[in-house]
């Protein structure tokens, strides 16, 4: 059997190598059906790279982007069409789920989860306790449709990454299944 020290010292001493991948966020016209720019350029980890790609929608320089698609080319050049959230938000939600993430403000040195509640007019922060904030982890919570806490089931609506803040926040609503 190891010792803790020991095993800590092993760990210290191994070398990691981190790939990282580019990411661009290009904007994308449905009225003219062509790319209009370039929003962002990014170089991210392989599991940052797939949280990002599966939120519906991302909050850069304080402005709110819809998710239309994405797209890897040579395997390596990683691109998310965005449009603005106003021309593509969910229509039960939309106005709410744009108040709520441009009003948010805490920050996060790792990213972490955020988890924003329905209320039957807004998005309130229900705050839960979370075991860890590894970007896989948040990938993997952004491909489920519900969550069940203290037997209660929350439903996911939507899903908004905030790079600034390091977050990704997650609309919900109780449902009885």
């Amino acid at each position: 059997m190891y010792d803790l020290k020991r095993l800590n010292l092993e760990l210290h001493k191994r070398e990691v190598i981190v790939i990282y991948y580019a990411l661009t966020y290009r904007s994308w016209s449905d009225d003219r059906q062509a790319e209009t720019g370039q929003l962002e350029h990014v170089s991210v980890t392989r599991d940052e790279l797939f949280m990002r790609k599966l939120v519906d929608a991302t909050l850069m320089k304080n402005k709110l982007w819809a998710h239309l698609s994405n797209e890897c080319e040579d395997l390596r050049d990683h691109a998310i069409y965005v449009t603005a959230y106003d021309s593509q938000m969910p229509a039960d939600y939309g106005t709410a789920i744009a108040d709520a993430a441009l009003a948010m403000c805490k920050m996060s040195s790792m990213y972490s989860a955020e988890y924003m509640l329905w209320n039957g007019k807004a998005f309130q922060e229900l705050e839960l306790a979370e075991s860890s904030s590894y970007t896989m982890e948040l990938a993997e919570r952004l491909l489920d449709h519900y969550m069940v806490r203290n037997g209660t089931t929350y439903e996911f609506v939507y899903s908004v990454l905030d790079g600034d803040r390091r977050k990704v926040l997650f609309f919900m609503k109780e449902v009885d299944l």
